[in-house]
């Protein structure tokens, strides 16, 4: 078994491209499976996507309930629902297909980064070995919480500023594809960048960011968080906000995951073990 292990890590270049290609193909089986799953619930699906167009949204609802608590009654109409125009041939079945994609690729999400890990392995320390279960549940956790985070804050808020922005008096009527391009390029978009703490973790891990470098540049790091968060949202102000503010909670825990990692290499270089925290 050691053998092999070591004959693993002492792979040639193209035996290493054949064995992601490898992983890459159980991947994107396990997306093929997963998309037909959620084909068989597409009516669950559908609604699932639909439900930010209607006033009756667990997002409008709460605000509004949280409005009437601080006298702000009906902070969001009560009575609209929006309906989609498709102006595209075969423009229903390329949004089908779009959604089936990515909702497969987030159903199969753990299996995806079990793939990629699996590839990983053999590169990583024995210690790194120990914690990777815990680094692909975090991966999935942080992934789904930025999904979790588009469809109940952002894509509502701005579903609800852009149909009401009328400063021309034009009423704003949207196409299906228009609106589920959004809606996927949104939810994938803020799924990656909540992982932003997996990636600075490695990062750390191989010294190409430290604690230093994170908090020297925070101004700087700021300014790119709101363009980032300008580019992954819908063109309104209101949600650029409301994506930038976790992006910056998360920069935060990423100074302190690089911290941890720092004191971690320093204590490894030196031959002791952190301190126990009481």
């Amino acid at each position: 078994m050691q053998n092999k292990q070591q004959n693993r890590d002492e792979m040639p270049f193209l035996d290493h491209i054949s064995e992601l290609r490898k992983h890459l193909i159980r991947a994107i089986i396990g997306v093929a499976v997963a998309m037909g799953l959620v084909g068989i619930f597409w009516k669950v699906i559908e609604g699932f996507i639909m439900a930010p167009l209607s006033s009756d949204f667990i997002t409008f609802r709460y605000f509004n309930k949280m409005g009437s608590l601080i006298g702000f009654d009906d902070m969001f109409n009560k009575d609209f629902n929006i309906t989609l125009k498709n102006l595209e041939f075969g423009g229903q079945f390329t949004a089908m297909i779009g959604v089936l994609l990515v909702s497969g690729i987030i159903v199969s999400l753990p299996y995806i980064v079990f793939e990629l890990f699996q590839f990983l392995k053999p590169g990583l320390t024995p210690k790194e070995k120990k914690y990777s279960n815990a680094t692909m549940l975090f991966t999935v956790m942080f992934f789904l919480l930025g999904v979790s985070f588009s469809y109940f804050m952002v894509i509502p808020l701005s579903v609800n500023f852009m149909y009401y922005f009328t400063p021309f008096n034009a009423a704003n009527e949207w196409t299906i594809m228009t609106y589920i391009n959004m809606f996927l390029q949104t939810t994938l978009a803020m799924g990656v960048v909540f992982l932003l703490p997996i990636i600075v973790y490695f990062l750390a891990r191989i010294g190409l960011v430290t604690p230093e470098f994170l908090t020297t540049y925070r101004k700087h790091a700021f300014i790119v968080i709101l363009t980032i968060a300008s580019i992954i949202t819908p063109a309104d102000l209101l949600s650029m906000f409301v994506a930038a503010i976790p992006l910056l909670l998360l920069y935060e825990l990423s100074v302190l995951i690089v911290k941890w990692v720092d004191r971690s290499n320093k204590a490894k270089e030196s031959g002791t073990s952190l301190p126990a925290k009481t």
